[in-house]
């Protein structure tokens, strides 16, 4: 994978855990949680699952930063 694969997985992750929270929030304050445990456990396990990965992701694109200097002039920090 280039900079720019990382880049953008790790922006559509960033996405999908701002909505798994969003919803979670939705989720509680509304009582969800406790009328509809199985689902909400579902949304829990996405977001962690999604977490998890963009952490594995942040990893490697580091690791490739770290091996090619030069990869880090075209990483978008932001």
């Amino acid at each position: 994978m280039t900079i720019e694969d990382y880049e953008f997985v790790l922006a559509e992750l960033q996405r999908l855990v701002d909505d798994a929270k969003s919803l979670m929030t939705k989720f509680e304050a509304t009582g969800s949680n406790q009328q509809m445990p199985g689902e909400y456990h579902m949304l829990h396990e996405l977001y962690a699952r999604a977490v998890k990965a963009q952490k594995r992701y942040t990893h490697e694109a580091l690791d490739l930063i770290e091996s090619d200097t030069s990869a880090l002039e075209n990483f978008n920090f932001n």
